[in-house]
């Protein structure tokens, strides 16, 4: 039958994957991404670098299945974008999505008006965004700008070094903040107030759509035969929910690695103005033409990761038992996860981590089970705000990441949420996502329903009921205590950062 590749071009590494078309992973290969950092904070990519070592994974996943032959290749890549001429070769550095030279352009669009942009786009103005990326190019950079054709994804331009052909999916070109998520298409309105040329921007298509076929340069390059087919993947963490099963509107992913992504289904994209403020990133999905909305924990596992290498000479699995011994409210110890700031239902650069509540009698068992019940509750408060705004019922949640290796912390977020939770173990969940998009394309899979339940066996899950008694244990707590330490203790964040800089 074959095989189909998934391609994830991530922010440190690369990495590539086979599957048979039933979800079994037959080999898989990685190199690691090279950031080049400057002087004055700024962070580069060469995208001639990331095309090696692309390249290299799928050399290395085609040698190893010689007697087999590739069905189709797909991508997923981070929110990036490069900048190429005619053929596909770059004219300028990558400026890493974490790269905040932007800000100030960022910051100008209030005159076009921030409402409006996230109206049209579903993104709050940001230095993330990649018009914001072109725009200084153009005013920093003339004689590389001039020289650009294409600016295009990561997903896309790894597509175009395998194919010659110019596209990206919806979901990759929804992060340039330029990109009506009604019509589906780049906005005349946004490019005209950037004073971008729509010619620069290629062609979006749907996830799976077919982009072009392997050139006779490409398949020397990565032993893929000539005339492979590719198709369009989407968002590295879009693909990965998707491979997490999910395809329906109410179903949730929440992904928890050093920070976590929660993922939410919706019928319609979710960019009314007044929620902007929220800071909700609502674009398209990858698969049903449907919409997601995204927040974020910017410091979860990673908050977890700090305690334990700083206080505690403990592994995570003792720690969590530990926990699993405390009552339920830590006897009075609670904690707010803000330990990189607040950026989901408010962005808030001063916001900062608490543990309140203490007393001499307070154990490290406390201080653990305070710590995983301060993130189940930020969870829950963005859980609540998404179904507030999208005004549709979450059903379940599927968890992937760090957490889902602990059953205490699993079972905690069923209990806090309400919420059944699916916890799935999904290998490389972006690449294997990618290659799911190129089997639908290729016609392996007669739909995403369809293809989710074939891969299904392939993918470990284990489902946590939530108690009814706990529930209302910890919804008491929530409503009584946990909503009001962020406003209580917002104040006095901001006059510490405020005094610190002074001292500074």
């Amino acid at each position: 039958m074959g095989y189909l590749i998934g391609v994830d071009v991530g922010s440190t590494n690369f990495k590539a994957i086979a599957c048979s078309p039933d979800g079994k992973v037959l080999t898989e290969a990685r190199r690691p991404g090279v950031t080049e950092y400057k002087d004055n904070g700024w962070a580069e990519l060469d995208p001639l670098r990331l095309w090696q070592g692309v390249a290299a994974c799928i050399r290395e996943v085609v040698e190893n299945l010689l007697q087999d032959k590739c069905i189709g290749v797909g991508v997923a890549s981070n929110g990036e974008d490069a900048f190429v001429d005619e053929v596909g070769n770059p004219v300028h550095s990558t400026l890493r999505w974490f790269d905040t030279r932007t800000t100030e352009i960022a910051e100008q669009w209030k005159t076009f008006g921030f409402d409006r942009v996230y109206g049209i786009t579903g993104i709050r103005p940001n230095p993330v965004a990649g018009i914001t990326k072109l725009q200084w190019i153009r005013e920093n950079a003339p004689e590389a700008y001039a020289k650009g054709r294409w600016w295009i994804s990561n997903q896309g331009f790894v597509s175009m070094r395998l194919t010659g052909v110019a596209k990206t999916s919806w979901c990759n070109a929804c992060r340039t903040m330029a990109f009506d998520l009604k019509k589906r298409d780049w906005s005349d309105e946004i490019l005209e107030a950037a004073g971008i040329p729509r010619k620069l921007f290629p062609e979006a298509v749907r996830s799976g759509d077919l982009i072009g076929h392997v050139t006779e340069m490409a398949a020397g390059e990565t032993a893929l035969p000539v005339g492979t087919p590719v198709y369009a993947g989407g968002i590295d963490y879009a693909c990965g929910t998707f491979a997490t099963g999910i395809i329906k509107s109410g179903q949730l992913l929440d992904s928890t690695g050093t920070s976590e992504q929660i993922v939410a289904i919706v019928d319609e994209p979710q960019s009314n103005p007044r929620y902007m403020e929220d800071n909700f990133t609502s674009v398209s999905y990858v698969v049903n033409d449907k919409y997601y909305m995204m927040g974020q924990i910017i410091s979860s596992g990673g908050v977890f990761e700090w305690f334990k290498n700083t206080f505690s000479n403990a592994t995570f699995d003792e720690l969590c038992a530990e926990a699993a011994k405390m009552p339920i409210g830590s006897h009075g110890v609670m904690m707010l996860p803000y330990f990189s700031g607040r950026y989901t239902l408010g962005n808030d650069s001063a916001a900062r981590g608490a543990f309140v509540g203490l007393t001499r009698n307070a154990v490290r068992g406390d201080f653990v089970r305070a710590l995983l019940e301060g993130l189940c509750f930020e969870m829950k408060s963005i859980i609540d705000r998404m179904q507030t705004i999208s005004g549709h019922a979450i059903q379940s949640i599927y968890a992937i990441g760090g957490a889902a290796r602990s059953p205490v912390w699993l079972q905690m977020k069923a209990d806090v949420s309400g919420l059944r939770v699916h916890a799935r173990n999904v290998h490389e969940a972006a690449a294997f996502g990618a290659a799911m998009l190129a089997g639908l394309g290729a016609g392996i899979y007669s739909s995403p329903e369809d293809a989710v339940e074939k891969v299904a066996k392939h993918i470990p899950e284990t489902i946590y009921e939530p108690d009814a008694e706990r529930h209302g244990v910890y919804q008491k707590i929530y409503e009584r205590l946990y909503e009001h330490l962020y406003p209580e203790l917002r104040a006095v964040n901001q006059s510490i950062t405020a005094l610190q800089r002074e001292l500074a």
